[in-house]
Order: C-alpha cells, then structure tokens, then sequence
C-alpha cells in the first residue's frame, strides 16, 4: 500500500513538473513576443531585470517595475511604477493590464501631463473582428498643463469600447467627481452633489483593418454622440440627439437639442466677469423667472441648442467659446 502511494505521488509529481516546464517555456515566449513589440512598435527596450513572469499553472502574468521611456513615433513620455500583464490559459484572445501610478507627458505641444493611481485595461480580440471590447478604468485620474494652472481631475473614470456596424465603434465615458480648476472660478463647486460627465456614440473611421496586415492605423475622422449627460453641483444637462461632430473640421451636422435643469438659487451662485458668459446668464436667469414667478429653488427645464462650427461652439445661435485653431 506504502509503495502504491509513493509511486502515484512521483508520477504526480512527474505530471506537476512536465506541465511547469510546458508553462514555463510558453510563459517565456509570452515574455520574448511582449518585449519584442514594445521594441519594433513603440522603441521600448526592457532589461530582463526589470520585467518577470508568474501565474503557474492558470495564467501567464508578466510584471514589469519602475518603467520610464518616451514612445515611438509620439510625442510622449510613458511612465510607470507597475505593470501586470494577465493573460488566461483557456482564453489568449483576451489580455487585461493593471498598471500602478502612470503617468504620460508630452514631450511636444501642446504641453501636458496626465496621471492615476490605479488603472486596469481588459483587451478582447481586434478591431473588426466581431467581438473587440475594450475597457478601462481608471482611480483619482488628472490632466493639467505644464504649469499645472489648467487641471481637470475625476474620482473615477470608465471608458469602453466595442465593435458596432461595418468600422464603426460604439464607445461609453464616464467620470465621477469631478473637479475643474477653471470652473471653479466662475462655479461654486457643492461637494454634496458630486458631479458627473457621461458621453455615449460611435466613432467613425475611414479605413477598414486589412486581416493580411496585422497593424493598420485608424483613422478616426468623426464621432457620433447620441447621449451628453452633464451634472456639476445644481447644472445637470441632459442631451439625446444623434449629432455627428467632424474632428477635422470641428464641425457638428445638426444641433443638440438639450434640456438644462437648473434653479434660480444654482445660477445665483456662478460668478464671471466674462460679458458674453454674463449675458448667457442674465438670459436663463430671466427664462427661470418667467417659468417660475413664484422664485421658489425648484429645478426648472430650459430647452438648449448647442452646435459646433469651424471649432466655434454655440449656445442657442450664441457663440461662446473659439477652440485653438491648431487641430
């Protein structure tokens, strides 16, 4: 009985090692293939002391600690304290990617930085193929300039992206709490109502991926917003128009039809000395006390058009912002 236990436990063992070195060899060529692209598309070379392989005996994980190093052909400079790459043993098609402190910042113009504590990105399939679906999420997320004068920061951020019609792509953006420094200027911010930004629709492109070349570039010349949902402090702006926005001309075919919901005590609270944005104002404040005569600080609906023309953005025919005229 003695030996009959001893021998199931060598072959056990025999059985736990042959499958080790079967992951082993196939968690190295992981690593080779990961650290091959990074080095023929984006010019990142990795030593072998900084990036690691584990996960035995379900998934392939490759570590990679204390990264810095600008990206091929982009003006960017990539950063990282840690990266996880997980890749499941009964399902390659799908990657997901949990990275510690990352931080991009631009080496060219326009100068900017951006950072999170925590982001996690789940990768299935390609573009086209059907069945792509990307998503990410990301903790205390920030965006500033150079000087760090213009900051617009957010709790959480979710991001996804999958596969619609022909080249199309469906995508959803939400951030929670956010907080803009040059919003606070003219807004006072009620941290009992965090504020919310949330965009749905489809990007279009022009190019449709060749299966014969692996790696085509997408060219993205439009998108197609069906949902704006807007909420900061006592301003809560809901739009549901399928508008197509040209991002090579800046320009939006047809307008958004929104509802602004808002009180005379909110509109009270926001301070400018811009005229334009002032005038703005006074008009919604005197639509607020037309509907409302008895001034109480119930939220009323205010119906809002806003397009976009040649990069200049309009409220109700009222043009109120000129975008850089660099893109």
């Amino acid at each position: 009985m003695r030996k009959k236990i001893y021998t199931f436990i060598f072959i056990l063992f025999v059985i736990s090692l042959s499958v080790y070195f079967v992951w082993a060899i196939a968690a190295n060529i992981q690593k080779e293939s990961f650290k091959r692209y990074l080095s023929e598309e984006w010019s990142l070379n990795l030593n072998d002391e900084k990036i690691t392989i584990d996960g035995f005996p379900f998934k392939f994980g490759i570590k990679v600690s204390n990264f810095q190093s600008p990206i091929k052909r982009i003006p960017l400079n990539l950063q990282f304290v840690k990266l996880e790459i997980v890749r499941l043993i009964y399902n390659f098609s799908d990657v997901i990617l949990f990275v510690g402190n990352p931080i991009i910042t631009s080496t060219g113009y326009p100068k900017f930085n951006s950072s999170a504590n925590k982001l996690k990105v789940s990768i299935s399939k390609k573009p086209f193929t059907g069945r792509f679906k990307l998503i990410t999420e990301q903790e205390d997320w920030q965006i500033s300039d150079d000087r760090n004068i213009k900051k617009f920061e957010a709790k959480e951020v979710i991001f996804a992206l999958k596969d619609a019609d022909k080249g199309d792509l469906d995508f959803y953006l939400q951030a929670n709490d956010l907080n803009f420094s040059f919003l606070s200027k003219v807004w006072e911010s009620d941290p009992r109502k965090p504020s919310r930004f949330i965009l749905k629709g489809t990007i279009s492109n022009s190019y449709m991926s060749n299966p014969k070349v692996p790696h085509q570039t997408i060219k993205i010349e439009s998108i197609l917003l069906e949902k704006v949902d807007i909420n900061i402090g006592g301003l809560d702006l809901g739009c549901n128009d399928m508008v197509a926005i040209n991002l090579i001309r800046l320009t939006t075919e047809g307008d958004f039809n929104c509802l602004l919901r808002i009180s005379s005590k909110d509109i009270s609270r926001i301070n400018t000395d811009n005229a334009l944005l002032k005038s703005i104002i006074d008009l919604i404040n005197l639509i607020l006390i037309i509907k409302n005569p008895a001034n109480t600080d119930e939220p009323q609906s205010i119906p809002i058009k806003l397009s976009l023309d040649k990069g200049l953005i309009y409220i109700n025919t009222i043009p109120i912002y000129q975008l850089p005229k660099n893109y």
